[in-house]
């Protein structure tokens, strides 16, 4: 049976999710449920948990043959991480699909202003039910975006010329299971890997570069210009920070009325302290660890 978790979200600034010809005149499915795999990727790892890319040579694969000769899904599922469980991977379709609505839940393409304060609705409809561990992340995955991220494209443009993008806010987060906690989750996510060695040998060599919320960094009601970007890149002479061309740099400000924030990441703790050294030397005072936030979700 269908279970369908609806979430109600307005856009604070124009949201950006070109299609292949670059445009953004609507919203784009697969780059809202991109944006909000990101997002879950970062939180898994940052909950010590591991976290395929998906665009990689070494994503996950569901094991059809294990599955055939058991059939137990889970068998199939042994060596596939927890953010594929819930997305899908190869040979293991996601457990859900995304219908984006009008506000009164009326089924239509939706137009995107160049202004934001549009306001619609993002059904998902569940084909397989969540765990009580993959609702948790889910919510907190909205939660992240709503208070402290953005989604969608171009936020990597700007500033100091391009307006703000992705900036959103989400109202109707599910409800979770009473107990429920963060530790609950922490053991779900050990035990995926302390079953499959496959995994486990793939974390050991997941990338340093690979986004992980505990070396995520957030300061809201805040921004900073060019200039004090350009000043933050520079303490960073691998240039992870920076980027390239096509990679983004990690730092992002918003100077939205009502919505500022700064956020980004860093490879490791080390390189977090000097990144919230040199924003208390420009002024930006209070700023939030990822493993602040992590403990206060």
């Amino acid at each position: 049976m269908e279970n369908i978790l609806q979430i109600q979200l307005k856009t604070l600034t124009p949201l950006w999710t070109g299609d292949i010809d670059r445009r953004s005149n609507e919203i784009q499915e697969t780059a809202i449920v991109g944006s909000i795999r990101w997002w879950y990727e970062s939180l898994v790892r940052g909950l010590g948990g591991f976290a395929c890319d998906p665009t990689s040579n070494d994503s996950c694969i569901f094991d059809e043959e294990a599955y055939s000769q058991t059939n137990s899904l889970e068998a199939g599922l042994k060596d596939v991480c927890p953010v594929c469980r819930v997305f899908g991977c190869t040979g293991y379709s996601s457990k859900f699909r995304l219908l984006i609505t009008d506000s009164q839940g009326n089924a239509k393409q939706t137009r995107l202003s160049r202004r934001g304060g549009e306001q619609f609705q993002l059904q998902f409809v569940f084909v397989r039910p969540l765990r009580a561990e993959e609702l948790w992340l889910w919510q907190k995955t909205l939660t992240l975006i709503d208070k402290w991220g953005s989604i969608g494209g171009q936020t990597t443009k700007k500033p100091p010329k391009m307006p703000d993008f992705g900036l959103v806010k989400i109202s109707s987060l599910p409800e979770l299971p009473a107990g429920l906690d963060r530790n609950a989750v922490e053991a779900y996510l050990n035990q995926i890997i302390t079953q499959s060695e496959n995994i486990r040998n793939r974390l050991t060599q997941t990338p340093k570069e690979y986004p992980r919320l505990d070396h995520f960094f957030f300061k809201s009601g805040y921004w900073i210009n060019q200039q004090q970007i350009n000043d933050l890149l520079k303490i960073d002479p691998t240039g992870f920070l920076a980027g390239r061309r096509g990679i983004s740099k990690k730092v992002f400000s918003f100077r939205e009325r009502g919505a500022a924030r700064i956020w980004g990441y860093t490879t490791d703790d080390a390189m977090l302290t000097v990144v919230l050294k040199k924003l208390n030397d420009l002024g930006v005072r209070g700023t939030k660890t990822g493993k602040e936030v992590l403990h206060g979700l």
